[in-house]
């Protein structure tokens, strides 16, 4: 029983020094991996593998001058693996950087503006992505 206990210690005592290593870019985090899927209401903005929707976190608004969607993820990627990924991906999409700073990014292409925000909540990294366009 004692070397079950003891095992359990150690297995716990690792696991956070592996995940404090990868906090501060001491190890190589996992790969980030493309999923199928697509940022809701988006038909090009894809997700990444491991990203999960918050389902209470979305909206959808609809009008004749334009729309807005804003859907949020959590994810146990790095903010770091993340935002690279955007800041390389959408512009060989057609989105334009149109700011990178702390908090998030933002991206134009065409009449749609995109936000991509990034917020720490819980131990967990919460994404949230707001799409605006105009009618033409």
């Amino acid at each position: 029983m004692s070397k079950i206990i003891s095992a359990s210690i150690v297995i716990l005592l690792l696991s956070s020094c592996v995940n404090f290593l990868a906090q501060k870019n001491f190890i190589r985090p996992a790969e980030i991996e493309v999923s199928q899927d697509f940022v809701q209401g988006s038909e090009d903005i894809p997700l990444l593998i491991g990203m999960e929707k918050i389902s209470e976190e979305s909206l959808g608004f609809d009008s004749a001058s334009g729309s807005i969607i804003s859907s949020s993820y959590t994810t146990n990627l790095t903010e770091k693996q993340i935002r690279n990924f955007y800041l390389k991906t959408l512009p060989q999409m057609g989105w334009d950087i149109v700011k990178n700073v702390e908090k998030g990014s933002s991206f134009k292409r065409e009449n749609e503006n995109l936000e991509i925000e990034f917020l720490q909540e819980n131990n967990k990294l919460i994404i949230r992505f707001f799409i605006s366009s105009t009618s033409n």
